[in-house]
C-alpha cells in the first residue's frame, strides 16, 4: 500500500488502519505503480535482469502454454509484451488501497524473483515521485533565494564602493564624533572668552589679552573647520549622508527579503515533506510450496464433459443420418 505520513491512522486495528489510508495522492501514486507494472518498460526493465523469454518460452514448458508454443507461436517482444500483460498482475482495491501483485511463472523461483524485482520498482516510482514533487514544491523557493542573495551581495558591494571612493564608513557615526569634538572645543572657548572677560575687566593692561584674543580667534577657527566637515560643502559629511542611508537601507531591505525567502524554503520543504509517499509491503513475495496452475482435475473434468457433449451430438447426427438413409 501507498501512503503518507500527514494521514491519519487511528490505533483501533487493521480494519481502521486501512480505512485511513485511501488518500486521493497514495491511490495516484498506487495507479502509477499498477501503470507502470503493466507497461512495456516494465516488461523491458524486468527482462534485463531475468530473460523473459527463456523463462516464459523454454522447452521444459508444455506447447500449450509456453511463449512460442501452439497457442502463443511468436518471439516478438511486441507480442512477449502481451504474454507479459497476462502472467502479471497488479490490482488496485480502492475501498482500503490496497494493491495485490501477482505473478504467474512455470517455476515457483521465477514467479518469486519477478514478483520482488517489481516491488523493487515500485518502490523506485515512489522515490521518484517524491524527488519530483520536493522538485517542484522547493523550485520557485529556492529561485527566490538565490535571487534575494544575489540582491544583497549586489546592495553590500554597493555599500562598500561608496565607502572607499568617498572615503567615509558611517556618516551618521563619523557625525556625532565631530559634533562631539566640536562641543569639546566650544567650551573651550567659551572658558577662554570668560577668562578674557575677566581679564580685560580687572586687568585691562594686562599682557595675556592678547595672547587669549589669538587663542580664541585660532579657536574660532578650528570649530569653523570641524563644523564644515560635518555640514557644508560637497565633501561635508551632511552631503554623503544621504547616499550612504539610500545604499544602507537596500542593504537592510535585501537581508529582510533573504531572510523572508529563506523561511518561505524552509516551509516548501516542510510541505514537501508532509507530502511525501511511503510504499509499505503487507506481504512480502513468497515461494510457493506446490504449483497452483494448471488445475488438472478442473480441466480433465471439463474436457471429458465437452468430449461427451460433442459425442452426444454426433450421435444423433449420426442416428439421423442413418435413419434418413435406411427410409
Amino acid at each position: 500500500m501507498v501512503y503518507s505520513p500527514n494521514q491519519r491512522v487511528s490505533s483501533s486495528g487493521l480494519a481502521s488502519l486501512l480505512s485511513n489510508l485511501g488518500g486521493s495522492n497514495s491511490t495516484s501514486a498506487a495507479q502509477t505503480i499498477s501503470s507502470y507494472i503493466s507497461s512495456w518498460d516494465g516488461m523491458m526493465a524486468t527482462n534485463k535482469l531475468y530473460p523473459l523469454k527463456q523463462i516464459y518460452g523454454n522447452d521444459h514448458i508444455d506447447i500449450f502454454n509456453r511463449f512460442g508454443g501452439i497457442f502463443h507461436p511468436y518471439s516478438s517482444y511486441v507480442r512477449l509484451w502481451r504474454y507479459y500483460q497476462n502472467m502479471v498482475a497488479d490490482t488496485l482495491d480502492s475501498t482500503n488501497g490496497i494493491s495485490e501483485l501477482k505473478v504467474r511463472a512455470f517455476t515457483a523461483h521465477d514467479a518469486q524473483k519477478i514478483n520482488d524485482f517489481l516491488l523493487k520498482k515500485s518502490q523506485d516510482i515512489v522515490n521518484q515521485l517524491n524527488e519530483t514533487a520536493r522538485h517542484r514544491a522547493v523550485y520557485h523557493a529556492k529561485q527566490d533565494v538565490d535571487q534575494a542573495k544575489r540582491t544583497l551581495r549586489d546592495a553590500t558591494l554597493a555599500l562598500a564602493e561608496y565607502r572607499n571612493k568617498r572615503r567615509v564608513f558611517s556618516p551618521p557615526a563619523q557625525s556625532s564624533l565631530q559634533l562631539g569634538m566640536v562641543s569639546k572645543l566650544q567650551d573651550q572657548l567659551i572658558a577662554m572668552q570668560t577668562e578674557l572677560q575677566s581679564i580685560v575687566a580687572h586687568a585691562p593692561d594686562n599682557p595675556q589679552i592678547p595672547v587669549l584674543k589669538s587663542s580664541i580667534k585660532a579657536l574660532q577657527g578650528e570649530i569653523a573647520a570641524e563644523q564644515s566637515k560635518v555640514t557644508g560643502d560637497r565633501e561635508s559629511l551632511a552631503s554623503k549622508d544621504i547616499e550612504f542611508e539610500r545604499l544602507t537601507v537596500n542593504q537592510l531591505l535585501a537581508q529582510k527579503l533573504l531572510e523572508a525567502a529563506v523561511t518561505s524554503l524552509e516551509q516548501a520543504r516542510l510541505t514537501a515533506q508532509k507530502q511525501e509517499l511511503y510504499l509499505e509491503t503487507i506481504s512480502r513475495p513468497n515461494l510457493p510450496d506446490a504449483p497452483q496452475e494448471p488445475k488438472r482435475f478442473e480441466d480433465i473434468l471439463a474436457v471429458l464433459i465437452v468430449s461427451l457433449m460433442i459425442w452426444g451430438v454426433l450421435s444423433i447426427l449420426y442416428a439421423g443420418v442413418k435413419e434418413h438413409h435406411e427410409r
